[in-house]
């Protein structure tokens, strides 16, 4: 915060990796500075959580912070994000569609299909190999998922969202 006083007038962004608590205080922080400072910070912060204490400290405090996200918006018309919402609907009651449950939720689909084409003779070595085989997996989600031996990481695209005033995100580009 020290740096960010000193050089206010020339700081356009300050990038976080920081748990929604943290990012919380330290956006409070910046805002009370009053420069028009954009925030960022990476899915793992739990956006719903920091959205709901960001919109509760009021609109200007939820203004102006974009979090990337690995999965598209909780509220978007991918196919597979339907799926979810009826999913919800349907065991969930009461829960409303969010990042991280969404995520988890697409994640247990994958490894329902990993252990799909893992087949019968179930063990530990059968499922990496067929998580591994996995190329080109359509999910429903705006991108596919491949995976290797040398490559775990099964997707590589990043979904822009900008908080709004009132909690909500809304979908960006970041290209």
């Amino acid at each position: 915060m020290a740096r960010i006083r000193q050089s206010v007038s020339k700081v356009k962004a300050v990038a976080m990796v920081a748990t929604y608590q943290a990012a919380i205080q330290f956006v409070q922080r910046v805002r009370s500075l009053g420069a028009p400072i954009v925030l960022t910070n990476v899915s793992a912060v739990d956006s719903d959580a920091l959205a709901e204490g960001l919109a509760g400290a009021g609109p200007r405090t939820a203004s102006d912070v974009v979090v990337t996200q690995i999965v598209p918006l909780p509220g978007s018309k991918a196919t597979a994000v339907l799926r979810y919402q009826q999913a919800l609907e349907k065991s969930a009651l009461g829960e409303h569609p969010g990042f991280l449950s969404l995520e988890g939720w697409i994640v247990g689909n994958l490894l329902v299909e990993g252990l799909k084409r893992a087949g019968r003779n179930l063990d530990t070595e059968t499922l990496v190999e067929a998580l591994e085989g996995m190329h080109g997996l359509d999910l429903g989600i705006g991108t596919t998922i491949s995976f290797g031996p040398s490559e775990h990481q099964g997707s590589h695209k990043v979904w822009g969202t900008m908080l709004q005033p009132d909690g909500t995100y809304k979908a960006i580009e970041l290209e």
